[in-house]
């Protein structure tokens, strides 16, 4: 999601508490990206320990 233009997009309209939701959202999504990141170096390990 392009987070700029939804902050612009609802600054341009003064929507406070829609900008409050994009921060969560935001947070929310770096937060499933990192775990995703996590899982994804975990499985890398445990096929290289099975060889």
């Amino acid at each position: 999601m392009d987070w700029d233009a939804a902050r612009k997009h609802c600054i341009e309209r003064d929507w406070k508490w829609t900008l409050d939701l994009i921060d969560e959202y935001q947070k929310e999504m770096q937060e499933l990206k990192d775990e995703n990141v996590k899982l994804k170096r975990q499985l890398v390990l445990r096929s290289q320990l099975k060889k």
